[in-house]
């Protein structure tokens, strides 16, 4: 079991590089040259387009269907379920051993990625930013139909916090949502019932660290409708952890 286990763990992007390529994608061909100049031999670009699906053009990028996009998803997936501390408890007791014995590839990526940007310039910035939405927990990004008492939304309150503690500049801090939060979203799950419906949504981070789960819930009853929209942080526990090591306290 255990080996069947490190089998699936040593395809994550933290142990493979043609794993973090593929996860990183797309990227502007200039930044896979000086990122990885060892997968831009023709040799190895032949094997990654026919053989995994990776175009090679101004942008590199996964192929649609191919198999470099079902990996992608696979290291998603290994990620959530191997940070979970139930699963490898649960596999750390079937394999009589101990739970620090089961390996955890998104809190390996995890430290990783935030090592790098704590490199930057503006890596303190990142990190206490990345501190503080995981102390948070949960945010009320917008609702509507609520009466004057109920709670209201704190998502840009929270960030206006953070931009003063951190002290950016507008420019700085959208490039740290950015590369924190994230643009593109994926879709993780929609239904509704007679009185609502749902989408929930994973907002992909620049390295994909993917902190966030974006709910969206509109309910209803006669002429009356609820509408919220919440932010659930995700890998608190993980990323608690990491930041204590890199950052102390």
């Amino acid at each position: 079991m255990l080996n069947f286990i490190n089998a699936l763990v040593n395809i994550s992007p933290s142990r493979n590089i043609i794993s973090q390529l593929i996860l990183l994608l797309p990227k502007d061909l200039m930044v896979v040259r000086y990122s990885y100049p060892e997968v831009l031999s023709e040799e190895a670009k032949e094997f990654l387009d026919r053989c995994l699906g990776i175009e090679f053009n101004e942008i590199v990028k996964r192929r649609s269907n191919s198999f470099a996009e079902s990996l992608y998803t696979h290291i998603h997936k290994l990620f959530d379920w191997l940070d979970s501390d139930e699963v490898r408890s649960d596999l750390a007791k079937l394999m009589g051993t101990h739970i620090m014995s089961i390996p955890n590839p998104y809190a390996e990526w995890a430290r990783l990625v935030l090592k790098k940007l704590l490199e930057r310039p503006e890596g303190d910035k990142i990190l206490v930013f990345i501190r503080m939405l995981v102390e948070h927990g949960s945010f009320i990004v917008n609702r509507e139909g609520y009466s004057r008492g109920a709670k209201r939304p704190d998502w840009q309150p929270f960030l206006n916090e953070v931009k003063r503690k951190i002290k950016a500049n507008p420019a700085e801090f959208e490039d740290i949502l950015r590369t924190v939060i994230g643009t593109s979203e994926e879709t993780i799950d929609e239904g509704g019932t007679p009185r609502s419906s749902w989408i929930i949504y994973l907002k992909h981070s620049e390295y994909h660290l993917d902190l966030i789960l974006s709910e969206h819930k509109t309910t209803w009853s006669g002429w009356s409708h609820w509408y919220d929209h919440i932010y659930r942080v995700r890998h608190r526990s993980t990323i608690k952890s990491i930041l204590k090591e890199l950052l102390g306290g």
